[in-house]
């Protein structure tokens, strides 16, 4: 951003989680989560992920509030996940079957 604007006392920098997982990344589709003031997210325009979704959310309580829920979704599939792996494994299914059936559902 430095290049884009000289006339900043002090640096500036965006901050860009990324959603989306593998499938996603592969179809060009994840969803970054921008933060930092509007000035350096327009300074950066095209961002570098041109094409895929981003959107700014500020150094502010929205951008804390949106990654406490992504994380909170996030942890709880992996709850899921690991109980279902354990639930179908008890019940005589191999792990990889498993995990081979929800990959092929994922997709």
């Amino acid at each position: 951003l430095k290049n884009r604007k000289k006339t900043w006392k002090k640096p500036a920098f965006l901050d860009a989680p990324v959603s989306g997982g593998v499938l996603a990344a592969e179809a060009g589709t994840l969803t970054f989560m921008v933060a930092g003031s509007e000035e350096a997210y327009i300074a950066a325009k095209p961002l570098p992920f041109h094409g895929e979704e981003h959107s700014l959310l500020w150094w502010s309580r929205k951008w804390f509030t949106a990654m406490i829920c992504y994380n909170l979704a996030l942890a709880i599939s992996m709850i899921g996940i690991s109980e279902s792996l354990a639930l179908g494994q008890s019940l005589g299914i191999s792990a990889s079957t498993l995990t081979k059936v929800f990959i092929q559902d994922s997709s």
